[in-house]
């Protein structure tokens, strides 16, 4: 894809001021997890997992902020990193975008998908230890 047709590929939001951008919803942004930054990282935290004979895979969604809710087996990921655009307008706003270099963003996805494992771990071990078939025992 050249540069001419990712421009023509823009939303509309990407030229508006901050003040123009803050009072769109986000459900409105249009913005997925496709973009190349979310999708390498999300990729590569697979390929750790793989790398390490893992069979979980977080389901991974797009929120206002990091978090992994309990008894959920995926990670919320900021949507300003979703969008070049968006991280600017963070950075503009808090002074920082969370998770917005590779290693930044891989250390937080690594530690969000630890409280995934684990919450998914437990979850499994209720269900199995609080089982009808245990009970005999």
């Amino acid at each position: 894809m050249t540069a001419s047709d990712r421009q023509a590929h823009e939303p509309d939001w990407v030229s508006w001021s901050n003040e123009q951008l803050l009072t769109l919803p986000m459900s409105q942004l249009g913005v997925t997890l496709e973009g190349a930054f979310l999708s390498t990282q999300i990729q590569q935290l697979y390929a750790e997992l793989d790398a390490r004979q893992l069979l979980f895979r977080p389901h991974v969604w797009l929120s206002n902020e990091w978090f992994t809710p309990d008894g959920v087996p995926g990670i919320a990921v900021p949507f300003y990193l979703a969008h070049p655009r968006l991280a600017k307008l963070e950075l503009d706003q808090m002074l920082e975008v969370e998770g917005g270099t590779p290693d930044w963003c891989m250390r937080i996805l690594r530690h969000e998908a630890s409280h995934a494992i684990l919450t998914t771990s437990r979850r499994s071990m209720q269900v199995f230890f609080n089982s009808p078939a245990l009970r005999f025992l």
